[in-house]
């Protein structure tokens, strides 16, 4: 009787021990392997780049990496450990210049967004990449493999960029929608270059990088002056002329919304922008 309550005794904590084990996330420390495996499997990158020496690496370690929600969360990931010190490729690779530094990356280990250090408002912001980063990119895994073989593959580089762009990676779907319009078979279809040329400028629009989208704007309009996508390029150009302050820039923008365009819902935006401004001044 003794010896069959040792033995379930021996049980429990073996099984115990297993699930235990089931509920730390599972480092990867060879790169090459991982990036393999997320290619393969369609699944993001997360790199977490520590050293022995780094107390508040360490303390990540003890406080959050092991956290149940947290582990929950990175499972949709390929997780990398990667020493600072021992894999300089890496380091480089990233421009990683102190640490705890933890960056997340699509399958071909282009990245997409990164913290660094430790503290209470990096784990609200880890806790939200987390939960809101696409999970699932197999959808492009045929789009990784063109490439791979052809990395000029103008389809292929297109399809990548627009899944980002739905994916709300603005950043990452320039890249490949800018190298999609060097490729000669884009170059050769009007209607997908326009698309390229105004898509580029309405992305960093969106996510506020004004100069370079009012600049691509203005290329945009010289070379499709009746483009399908001008009359939100123009309304683009002006509300992005308006927070950069240039309100005589911003006057041409809109003169030449309400010309070509006189029943545009976009003048309603415009005067917002032009009163937020001006409210702003006023304080």
């Amino acid at each position: 009787m003794t010896k069959l309550l040792l033995a379930g005794l021996l049980l429990f904590v073996f099984v115990f021990h297993a699930a235990a084990q089931t509920e730390n996330i599972v480092w990867e420390k060879d790169f090459k392997a991982a990036q393999a495996l997320a290619l393969e499997t369609g699944r993001p990158l997360l790199l977490d780049f520590t050293a022995p020496w780094c107390k508040p690496c360490l303390a990540m370690d003890k406080e959050f990496w092991v956290l149940a929600d947290v582990v929950a969360a990175t499972k949709p990931f390929i997780a990398v450990k990667v020493d600072f010190d021992n894999q300089k490729n890496l380091v480089g690779k990233y421009n990683v210049s102190a640490i705890p530094y933890v960056l997340f990356a699509d399958p071909l280990g282009n990245m997409i967004t990164f913290r660094r250090g430790f503290g209470a408002k990096n784990v609200k912001e880890l806790n939200m990449i987390l939960a809101e980063m696409p999970k699932d990119f197999s959808p492009v895994k045929k789009h990784y493999s063109a490439i791979e073989l052809k990395k000029d593959d103008g389809a292929a580089l297109l399809g990548i960029a627009d899944f980002y762009r739905k994916a709300g990676m603005l950043q990452l779907s320039n890249t490949f929608y800018e190298r999609a319009a060097r490729t000669p078979e884009i170059k050769a279809d009007a209607e997908k270059t326009e698309r390229v040329a105004a898509t580029v400028a309405l992305n960093e629009y969106t996510i506020n990088d004004f100069r370079p989208a009012v600049a691509h704007i203005d290329d945009y309009l010289k070379n499709y002056p009746t483009g399908r996508y001008s009359e939100l390029s123009i309304a683009a150009a002006a509300i992005a002329s308006i927070k950069l302050g240039k309100n005589k820039q911003a006057d041409k923008y809109a003169a030449q919304l309400k010309t070509e365009f006189p029943a545009s819902k976009n003048h309603a935006a415009i005067a917002a922008a032009y009163e937020e401004a001006k409210n702003k001044k006023d304080k």
